[in-house]
């Protein structure tokens, strides 16, 4: 799968090349006489990974020669290297903290370079988890598609309180090593750096992000879930919000609505108290996806009265052989898959043993069998976030550019790199109409 992805991305070298060879593009922007931008540049980069922080740091460190003030990193473990390239520049800057500014992905990742991360857009992979868990728990399972947006607190920007729970799941061990290594005393320190960091964003800058999300959960305004090449090129050429709102609405229109199916057979089960977690790749201690996916278990273990089994995937090859193992057994009331990679993997299994129930986190497929319920992510609607705090940050600076480092060039990541382009549009429209 990773050669075919590899595939497309030589496809697009056509585009412009940052110097790490990775694919950027987006416009030059142009400033009025008094240097107050009338446009925003959006660079993107598809690092092909989602391991390789090294990579990840490279396509920063272009972005940032380029002007990027703020760089978006949706690239997984990638992304550390985003981190790490913004900390070098204000280091070389003598800054302690932002602007420029990173933000983080998936989970609350603010406090892992304090300064440098201005908030994250969280994915609530926890909240997927945990939902089917209790479902399950209770006799009340539904196979099928869930989609969890801004509405059903599905994904979000970040929050100090959000930091602090992610920060607190840590071990006891972990948290004192890391507090040592980022020079904190205590939690307390920590988390004051990271109250005044926000403090260097304008209020203003805060309450605009906030009516954009009130505005999307009201149905207000509809952000574009770009998922093929085709769409993400329009989005790319587009250079106002409202046009790409109209693209959302012709393909919202033309898209299948989620349907969930509930079977009396798979709920008519005697419960075990015994749940199960196939981890992607990367695994606990990823202070990303898979961490979250432990979160919202370990809810549900402490609410219901569980035990959790955890299996570790090394490798793609790894995903088969631990779902059947936990399958074939019969103990679990549900086996937890983490990651779209699986998806091939939970479909065989689940038609392999009926009478199990599944969760896939984050992958889809339209001939999933009905044992499984499939959790997917409105990542367009928290991306929208990102890229409206992004360019409002840059645009109250003077400044024209902002980026996106992403992982493998693939569907559900049009999602976040449409999603952003859309929020820093809007950003642009709101910057205009209220600022200048």
């Amino acid at each position: 799968m990773r050669k075919l992805f590899g595939l497309l991305l030589v496809g697009l070298m056509a585009l412009s090349v940052v110097a790490s060879g990775c694919i950027s593009g987006g416009g030059t922007s142009t400033g009025t006489a008094t240097n107050v931008p009338t446009k925003i540049n959006i660079l993107y980069t598809y690092t092909g990974s989602f391991g390789d922080p090294a990579k990840g740091k490279q396509a920063a460190q272009a972005q940032l020669q380029q002007g990027a003030w703020v760089i978006y990193q949706v690239a997984g473990g990638t992304g550390l290297g985003v981190f790490e390239a913004v900390g070098d520049y204000l280091k070389a800057h003598n800054k302690k903290m932002g602007p420029p500014f990173a933000i983080g992905v998936d989970s609350a990742q603010d406090w892992i370079k304090p300064g440098v991360i201005i908030a994250s857009m969280m994915k609530r992979v926890d909240v997927g988890v945990y939902n089917a868990v209790k479902q399950a728990e209770e006799n009340q399972f539904r196979g099928g598609v869930v989609e969890l947006g801004l509405k059903e607190g599905g994904v979000k920007l970040s929050t100090i309180e959000d930091v602090k729970a992610m920060f607190d799941s840590l071990p006891p061990d972990v948290r004192e090593k890391k507090l040592k290594d980022l020079g904190f005393e205590n939690e307390d320190q920590l988390i004051q750096f990271l109250e005044q960091t926000r403090k260097e964003v304008p209020d203003w800058i805060w309450q605009a992000v906030d009516q954009l999300q009130k505005q999307i959960i009201n149905g207000q305004i509809i952000v574009p879930k770009a998922t093929s090449k085709d769409q993400i090129e329009l989005l790319r050429k587009a250079q106002n919000w409202t046009v790409m709102e109209q693209y959302a609405k012709e393909w919202a229109a033309k898209e299948p609505k989620p349907e969930t199916y509930f079977n009396k057979t798979l709920n008519e089960r005697k419960n075990t108290k015994k749940i199960a977690i196939v981890y992607d790749v990367g695994g606990r201690g990823d202070l990303s996806f898979n961490d979250m996916a432990y979160m919202g278990a370990e809810r549900a273990v402490k609410e219901f009265g569980l035990q959790l089994t955890e299996i570790q995937s090394n490798s793609e090859n790894d995903y088969l052989p631990n779902l059947r193992s936990l399958a074939k057994t019969g103990e679990y009331d549900i086996i937890i898959a983490v990651g779209f990679m699986m998806t091939n993997a939970v479909k065989q299994v689940a038609k392999e043993y009926p009478k199990q129930r599944f969760v896939l986190i984050d992958g889809y497929d339209p001939n999933m069998p009905h044992n499984v319920q499939m959790v997917l992510f409105k990542e367009n609607e928290g991306s929208a976030l990102a890229g409206a705090l992004a360019a409002l940050i840059a645009l109250n600076d003077h400044k024209d550019t902002i980026g996106i480092v992403l992982g493998m060039e693939i569907p559900v990541l049009y999602k976040f790199e449409g999603g952003y382009r859309f929020g820093a549009y809007w950003a642009l429209d709101y910057y205009k109409n209220h600022k200048q």
